[in-house]
Parts: C-alpha cells; sequence; structure tokens
C-alpha cells in the first residue's frame, strides 16, 4: 500500500494559504519544482519525434460524488491523459505523483488519513490506472473558538451568522464549509457599515494523530460607519424630483441594502440607462462615508407595438408612443391605439409628478373607444383627472370623469353625459406578479353622479374584485377569485351601456362568451345588468418547469335581482410560463345549460 511519507506531515492547515501542487512529487522534501516543470516541458515539447502517442484510462475506486470529482480534477495524469506527446516515461511518472495528489485532494473533505493503493496495467500502447483508496476516519472538530470583538459584539444580524456557522463541535472537517462561514461573517459585517472588519486570527489547526481540529476565528468589526452627503451626478432632471428617490441621510448608518434600495429606486424612474452607486471607504471623512451617484440619461421617447389573440377580443394590434420627459420636472406623455374585432380605442394620458415624485402624480386622460358585443354597441369619449397614491403595497386614488356615450342597446339608440367623482384602493402583494407561487390581489372602486351637477341622473356604483394564490403542496397552487359589483339607479334603463355589468368570458365566467351572460329584454336580447356576482377555483399542477395542467370551476352572472340564478361552468386547461406571464388554454363547458356546450378559452397575461 503507498502512504504519504512522514516527512511531509503537517499538524496545521492554513486554509486560503495552501501551497501549490507542483506537477512532479517525490519523497525527497526539497524536490524543485522549476526543475520538474522543465522536464516536463523538454519530454512533450522537445521530443515530440521520439514520443508514441498512447491511451490512458483511469479508474479511481472508493470514492463517488464530490470526492470523486475532486479528485479527478486534480490528476495530472486525468488531465494530460489525451495530450498527443504522451509517452511511457510521462505515463509512469504521472502514474507515480497521482498517490499524493489523490490524497492532497481528499483533505479538504476532512479525510488526512487516506490511504492510495496504486496500480498500472499495461498492454502495448494502452495503459490502464486504477487507484484503490481507503479514506480512512474523517477528522472531526474537537474545538471551536468563533467570537466577535469591537462595536459589532451586539449585533443581531452578527449574532445570527455565528448560530449558523456550518460547522459545529463533533462535525467533519469540511474546508468549504469552513470557508463559507468565514466569509458570510466577515461579508455581513462589511454589509452592516463594519468597513474596517478584520480578522485578528484565522487558522484550522489539524491533528493527524487524533484524526481532530481545532478552529479558531476572532473577527474583530471596528466600528461602524455611517453615510455621509449624497452627491447626485447629472444634469438632466430637477433636483426637486430626484430628492424624493434618495432614501438615505446624511448621518444614517452605513448599510449596503440601503444603496442597492437607492440604486433600484432611481433606475425604476426609467429616466436613467445607467445609475452607478457608490460609497468608498477610501473616501472617509472620519466615520462618515459619502455616497456618490453617477447617473447617465435613457431614451427620452418610447415606441411600442405588439399583436395578439385572446377568446375576448379575437385577434388585436395595439401601438404606443411616449415621451418620458417633456421637461426637467419629469410631465410624460403616452399615448396608445388599440385595435380588435371588439374594441378600438385611441386614448392620451398626461402625467405629473407632485411633491412626492416616487408615489404621487396627477393624470389627465382622454379617450376615444367603441366596443360592440352582442347586442350592445358603445361610442363613447372620457375625459378624465386622477390623483394616484403610492404607500407600501397599497394604491389609493381619487377621480373625477366626464362621460360622454352615445350607444345602442337593443334596438334602442341613447346619448348620455355624466359627470361623476370616484375612489378607488388597489393592494397587492405577491412573491412574483408575473409567475405568481403566492399573492394576493383586492380592488375596491366607488363612483356616482348627482343630477344636475353636469349630469343628466343620480346613480351609485360600488365594485369589489379580489384574487388569492395559495401553494398547495411542492407541485400545486390554488387559486381563488371573486367579483361583486352593485348599482343604485332609480330608472335603470338611462344608465350608459359602459357603466352596465356583463358577465362571462376568459377573466369571468368561462365556458360562455365574452360578456354573452347579461339580463334579456322581451325580445330576448342582453341589455346588461345591476349586479354582478363571480366566483372561481381553480388548483393547477406542475408537469414541469415551464408546463402545468389546471382543472376550474367558475360561477356566476350579470343581474337585474339578486334572486336571479347564476350560470356555471368547468373545465380543463394547460398554462405554459412565458417571460410576460402564463399562457392559459382552457376548455370549458357550460354546465348550467341543457346541451352543456363547450368553449376555447386562450389568455395571456401575469398572475396578478
Amino acid at each position: 500500500m503507498w502512504k504519504k511519507p512522514d516527512q511531509r506531515a503537517r499538524s496545521q492547515v492554513r486554509v486560503g494559504n495552501r501551497p501549490a501542487y507542483t506537477i512532479f512529487s517525490s519523497d525527497a522534501p526539497d524536490r524543485n519544482p522549476f526543475l520538474s516543470c522543465l522536464l516536463l516541458f523538454f519530454l512533450i515539447f522537445v521530443l515530440p519525434g521520439t514520443a508514441e502517442a498512447v491511451s490512458v484510462t483511469i479508474n479511481v475506486k472508493g470514492l463517488d460524488g464530490d470526492m470523486l470529482k475532486s479528485v479527478l480534477s486534480g490528476l495530472t495524469l486525468e488531465k494530460q491523459k489525451d495530450h498527443p506527446y504522451l509517452n511511457d516515461s510521462l505515463v509512469r511518472r504521472l502514474h507515480d505523483q497521482a498517490p499524493e495528489e489523490i490524497m492532497k485532494a481528499l483533505e479538504p473533505f476532512g479525510f488526512y488519513g487516506a490511504t492510495v493503493d496504486p496500480q498500472l496495467e499495461v498492454e502495448g500502447d494502452k495503459y490502464s490506472a486504477l487507484y484503490a483508496v481507503v479514506k480512512g476516519n474523517p477528522v472531526t472538530v474537537s474545538d471551536l473558538d468563533i467570537r466577535i470583538t469591537g462595536e459589532g459584539t451586539e449585533s443581531p444580524q452578527l449574532l445570527l451568522q455565528l448560530e449558523e456557522f456550518p460547522l459545529t463541535k463533533g462535525a467533519i472537517l469540511v474546508h468549504r464549509s469552513y470557508e463559507q462561514g468565514k466569509k458570510a461573517l466577515i461579508f455581513t459585517a462589511v454589509q452592516l457599515g463594519y468597513l474596517d472588519a478584520r480578522y485578528l486570527e484565522n487558522r484550522v489547526h489539524v491533528k493527524k494523530e487524533d484524526v481532530s481540529a481545532e478552529i479558531v476565528l476572532h473577527l474583530e468589526t471596528g466600528p461602524r460607519f455611517s453615510f455621509g452627503r449624497v452627491t447626485l451626478v447629472q444634469d438632466l432632471l430637477s433636483p426637486a424630483y430626484l430628492e424624493d428617490f434618495v432614501n438615505i441621510n446624511e448621518g444614517d448608518p452605513y448599510e449596503q441594502k440601503a444603496l442597492l434600495e437607492l440604486q433600484k429606486a432611481i433606475y425604476d424612474s426609467n429616466q436613467f440607462s445607467r445609475v452607478e452607486v457608490s460609497a468608498a471607504r477610501e473616501e472617509a471623512d472620519g466615520l462618515f462615508v459619502p455616497v456618490r451617484v453617477i447617473l447617465e440619461p435613457g431614451p427620452a421617447r418610447k415606441f411600442t407595438a405588439g399583436v395578439g389573440y385572446g377568446t375576448d377580443t379575437g385577434p388585436r394590434f395595439r401601438t404606443g408612443w411616449e415621451h418620458r420627459r417633456i421637461n426637467r420636472k419629469v410631465h410624460r406623455f403616452r399615448t396608445d391605439l388599440l385595435v380588435s374585432t371588439v374594441k378600438t380605442g385611441l386614448s392620451g394620458l398626461y402625467t405629473i409628478p407632485l411633491k412626492r415624485a416616487r408615489t404621487d402624480h396627477l393624470n389627465y386622460s382622454l379617450a376615444f373607444e367603441r366596443e360592440r358585443v352582442e347586442d350592445i354597441d358603445s361610442r363613447k369619449t372620457l375625459l378624465g383627472l386622477k390623483h394616484v397614491r403610492l404607500r407600501g403595497f397599497s394604491q389609493f386614488s381619487e377621480n373625477l370623469s366626464y362621460l360622454w356615450e352615445d350607444y345602442d342597446i337593443a334596438t334602442e339608440e341613447e346619448q348620455t353625459a355624466l359627470l361623476y367623482p370616484g375612489l378607488g384602493f388597489n393592494y397587492v402583494r405577491a412573491d412574483d406578479r408575473v409567475n405568481t407561487r403566492w399573492g394576493f390581489r383586492l380592488d375596491l372602486e366607488l363612483q356616482g353622479s348627482q343630477e344636475g351637477f353636469f349630469s343628466q341622473f343620480s346613480f351609485l356604483q360600488a365594485r369589489v374584485k379580489a384574487k388569492l394564490i395559495t401553494p398547495l403542496g411542492h407541485w400545486g397552487r390554488v387559486i381563488l377569485r371573486g367579483e361583486r359589483a352593485t348599482t343604485w339607479i332609480e330608472d335603470f334603463e338611462v344608465l350608459p351601456a359602459s357603466l352596465r355589468y356583463f358577465a362571462g368570458g376568459d377573466q369571468s365566467v368561462r365556458g360562455f362568451a365574452y360578456k354573452s351572460l347579461s339580463p334579456l329584454n322581451a325580445a330576448g336580447e342582453a341589455v346588461g345588468g345591476r349586479y354582478l356576482v363571480v366566483g372561481s377555483a381553480e388548483y393547477e399542477h406542475n408537469l414541469s418547469r415551464s408546463w402545468s395542467a389546471a382543472v376550474f370551476s367558475d360561477t356566476g352572472n350579470s343581474l337585474e335581482s339578486m334572486e336571479d340564478p347564476l350560470e356555471s361552468g368547468a373545465g380543463v386547461g394547460v398554462r405554459w410560463k412565458s417571460l410576460i406571464g402564463l399562457v392559459r388554454l382552457d376548455l370549458a363547458w357550460a354546465l348550467s345549460r341543457e346541451d352543456k356546450p363547450w368553449r376555447i378559452h386562450l389568455n395571456i397575461g401575469p398572475d396578478l
């Protein structure tokens, strides 16, 4: 059996500062590595004419997994076995040094007493190298001395890193785990602003005779630094506009997380193509580190265009143009054109940021839209003013709208002019709004008009929508959604088509066509309802990373009275994850109808 020479044994291992392996090895401790490399160069490149091509196969027994991979990656014979000038002499030299290379490769896994039995079989120009490895007993941690000194002694984050250190007393000494724990500890200290943190002691002492190791790791955090002055390097936008994006105040404790949040906030403004945030320790004034933000402007104008298809709308084409900064105060304008078989519209939106530019703004809008569904043809012009405020995961809005609508319902043609205010609330929280594993969305809306105040009649509407997505086991998720809306009006017949409720379609009750569920007049024509009730339950099961299958059941209707019956549909579907969200293809049956007709629904978009 081949064993590592005793004169090479060491009682202490300095992790991260190991001596480099030489390409040849021998029992002599004073072998000159330069001469060995020179000899290898001579054998490979100077004597190619005398070299004969040989083939080498290597087999290592007694190891598997990461250990086997580590050993093979460290074997010089494995690396050189396909070299065109490999010859008999070189194969034998590399074979002789292989046992030491194998034992060295096993030390990071805690095995310091391994033995290797090397065998080399030769048949002509074919060489078969076999290394039988006996790992022996692994080195375990007998003593673990990890401590923190300095101002960070009581830091909860650093104390948590101590608790989560990957090696414990009695554990096998795995050097990769030790390095990970050591790096995580000092990385956390620097992240928290202890920029002068360093290790006073950092060593692993391996005692081979006891098959044990002592770990000593002493971190001195030094003082905690604070943020100094924040400087924004740009001449594009008004400083007052950007001030609201700066989440760092002079004197705040230094944290890398705050710098990343500052970078993301400014980048999300869509005004800059490059946002570089730096806070260099070398530039600190005492314990205050100045923050410098270099900004490069992005394109001011953006054009978009796209085509799509949905069973609710049929083929559709959309194009848009946006001016992202009309002036230094970042006023914006956007116009969109939508063309489909059901709906055609042209809209414009002018946005003015307010004092809290990141979260608050005013929207002035003008839209022209025509929609033709079933027995309804609506042509409307909508002029609006909307105040939007973002607070955490919530959005609050107050709006004032003026609606002029010319519409045909069944055989009647009407015109309406209304001025009505409204309130809105939206709450969304999710792990990912495009492809959601868990998430919740809630939308509330209240709007109404007063007769005589630029309105032909009085009405009041309230609407609530909710959607919940929650995981079920490792492979599935449950999707629940519901909607309820109510209209209070003295004469429902005067309510314009765009303010009446309809059900059916991809996002409503599947199994029924888009807006096909509605109260009917005496002639059997759809006229819309005062009330709307929709509920849905769906289970989706992952088949792979990109594909899933679903079963669902939907219930709901547009109602003239809350005592009217509800319609129901159910079906199955497939899902495909794309960059813009799920592509949903459903086959649904209208269960509440006698003949149980079926319908295909295709919908593309984010989950929430």
